[in-house]
């Protein structure tokens, strides 16, 4: 017998990191929104075998469409965060971040949650809105508050509402990456009545430096002695000697070298098929650096990682990949910026595949759009709407959840909405 999916809906979903992690983890995407047209054609194009509703902009998202669907079990989303980051302002222009329009779209999730009344309910966003402020002079960690506040008001008569920072390296992800997650769980379910700790509950859930999601297990625990994979261990098997040939590599140079990488070629819809040496490998493009670029590169990976004075720029410095990682463990954050992480072994910045395996994407997994871009119209200006920036494949990765960060807490919500 064929186990029940649990439906959800994906808001703000960007090119599918989250919707993909929840899938592995036995969710179905009923509906999602995502109104930049490249990130919105990723998350179509691995998906074309299911029936999803289509709606790109949350504001046209009315409660007829959400009475198409009937015990709705969750709904995650990610509202745009360009305006939260501290490093994406700061790389284009210095604005307030309250007159940045996509920076209120946390209100129309709040708004579509009210309507819909998920079993359980996500919001997922960087880890600089905990400290944001809305203008320069104002108060620190006043975007979070506002935020978190607005959840509460609404939803607090019937969710219990909690959050936490999660640490993807505490998950088996290859880097360190951090996200703020709130949590809504219904206080109807068995699992609100016989597990959550009523001792943390007493306290106020709008003090918003009250981290209680993961004690009150509403959040999956970190995993205890896991050891992250290095970039070694990801990504040894890309490695192509000609790669500079022409640019690209279209087939798999070698064979798997470890489980990790045989995970990564494991092909769609199949639990014991796997791309192999000489099998079409895709999105594995290099970008052309001049000569006095792969002299730098080579001087880094040489020097272990020390850049010479006359190649110090005002940019954000470059950072050689290790190959294996230090005591301290990961020390990496995948961005929207490709040329922030040089290889470990040959001087060149990462090819998309690359990128994608970091962020633990499965290598079926294709990403539309253009391959990158830069300035405003990646950033956007502080008018700008979510389908008025260009967000290359790039971008579409460095801002997707880890698929498997996606995957753990998928887990742990089936375990929630299954417990008896």
């Amino acid at each position: 017998m064929t186990k029940q999916k649990n439906h959800f809906i994906d808001l703000f979903a960007g090119c599918g990191g989250f919707s993909l992690g929840l899938e592995q983890a036995g969710f179905e995407p009923v509906l999602f929104n995502e109104l930049n047209e490249s990130a919105a054609d990723s998350y179509r194009i691995n998906r074309e075998d299911k029936e999803i509703m289509y709606i790109p902009d949350a504001y046209d998202i009315k409660e007829s469409d959400l009475r198409t669907f009937k015990n709705i079990d969750l709904i995650c989303g990610g509202p745009p965060c360009q305006g939260f980051s501290n490093r994406s302002v700061r790389r284009t222009f210095k604005a307030p971040k309250k007159d940045m329009n996509r920076n209120h779209l946390y209100n129309e999730m709040v708004r579509i949650i009210n309507i819909a009344q998920p079993k359980i309910f996500l919001f997922e966003n960087v880890r600089g809105l905990i400290s944001g402020r809305w203008t320069p002079d104002g108060e620190k960690g006043d975007i979070f508050k506002d935020i978190l506040n607005s959840f509460c008001n609404v939803l607090e008569s019937n969710y219990i509402i909690s959050w936490n920072i999660l640490k993807s390296s505490d998950y088996g992800i290859p880097q360190k990456r951090e996200r703020v997650f709130m949590v809504g769980i219904k206080k109807t379910l068995d699992f609100h009545k016989n597990f959550l700790n009523n001792e943390i509950l007493k306290n106020t859930i709008r003090n918003e430096k009250l981290e209680d999601a993961i004690e009150l297990n509403i959040l999956p625990k970190p995993k205890n002695g896991i050891i992250p994979p290095s970039p070694f261990d990801v990504l040894s098997d890309l490695i192509d000697e000609d790669y500079n040939k022409n640019l690209i590599t279209t087939c798999y140079p070698s064979s798997a070298n470890n489980q990790i990488q045989k995970e990564f070629r494991k092909k769609k819809n199949s639990d014991n098929s796997y791309y192999r040496k000489g099998h079409k490998l895709t999105e594995h493009q290099y970008s052309k650096h001049s000569k006095r670029i792969i002299d730098k590169f080579n001087y880094m990976l040489k020097n272990d990682g020390r850049i010479k004075k006359s190649d110090v720029t005002l940019k954000f410095s470059q950072k050689v990949l290790d190959k294996h990682w230090r005591e301290s463990g990961p020390n990496i954050t995948v961005t929207s910026m490709p040329d922030d992480y040089i290889h470990f072994s040959q001087p060149r910045t990462l090819s998309v595949r690359e990128w994608a395996r970091l962020q633990t994407f499965p290598d079926w997994y294709q990403f539309a759009g253009k391959r990158t871009t830069g300035g405003h119209r990646r950033a956007g200006l502080p008018t700008s709407t979510a389908n008025e920036i260009e967000i290359p494949k790039y971008t579409q990765i460095g801002n997707a959840v880890p698929v498997k960060l996606a995957k753990a807490i998928g887990d742990h919500f089936k375990y929630i909405l299954e417990y008896k």
